[in-house]
């Protein structure tokens, strides 16, 4: 590749904005870069993790998946009182005294952070969720196992962000990566809503595959 110095010139941008550049292309394997030699580009086509929504949800601390290949390291786990106005609409929690669980977690594929996942959940539908922990770094096994509860409908909505600066520390990325944001409600039977979630996963990295079939109701998300 020409050097530094002459794609500064040619793309009129600072030295840092290049090597932030430079540093995303060797992250994602397209060049490599050698002291004193400079850059060489390798090659390699990128090739995106896709990431199947099927709902299946990752096991954490290092246990793998068997499906996605997916790990998750919980960061955060905490009970918040008062909740924050847009989480109390968010699970329709209508007591100002009310507070919610709030848990945030890692998620990577081999060594390499993917996204990040934060949660909140209803206070009183889940006690003792700090002190018990997770189960498998997992909310659907949680809700199973520790309080019996089973979510009957998940309603998500994706759209693109840009990634704030504590984010781009956590996926080792830099600010200008677009993150695929994933907002989702999970309920119960009695429209109860159990868990309002925001995963922020790596726009230059994930893609996702939805799987429909067809019934005699129209085509439905299934395996």
């Amino acid at each position: 590749m020409p050097s530094e110095s002459s794609l500064i010139d040619e793309y009129k941008v600072s030295r840092v904005t290049l090597r932030q550049a430079l540093a995303e292309l060797e992250k994602d394997n397209l060049i490599k870069r050698h002291r004193g030699k400079g850059a060489f580009i390798t090659g390699i086509s990128p090739k995106p993790f896709v990431y199947n929504l099927n709902y299946k949800m990752v096991s954490g601390d290092g246990v793998k998946n068997s499906d996605e290949g997916i790990s998750a390291k919980l960061i955060d786990l905490k009970y918040v009182s008062p909740a924050y106005p847009e989480i109390k609409s968010q699970l329709n929690m209508k007591d100002d005294n009310d507070g919610v669980i709030y848990l945030k977690r890692l998620f990577f594929i081999g060594e390499k952070p993917i996204a990040i996942g934060r949660s909140w959940l209803p206070g009183d539908l889940v006690p003792d969720m700090v002190e018990k922990g997770l189960v498998n770094c997992s909310i659907t096994d949680t809700l199973r196992e520790n309080f019996g509860i089973i979510p009957s409908t998940v309603d998500d909505y994706v759209e693109v962000v840009r990634c704030s600066q504590s984010d781009s520390v956590l996926l080792k990325c830099t600010m200008d990566v677009p993150l695929l944001l994933v907002k989702g409600r999970s309920s119960l039977e009695n429209s109860r809503v159990i868990e309002y979630s925001e995963t922020s996963w790596l726009g230059d990295f994930v893609r996702f595959h939805l799987h429909f079939k067809s019934t005699d109701k129209g085509y439905i998300m299934g395996n």
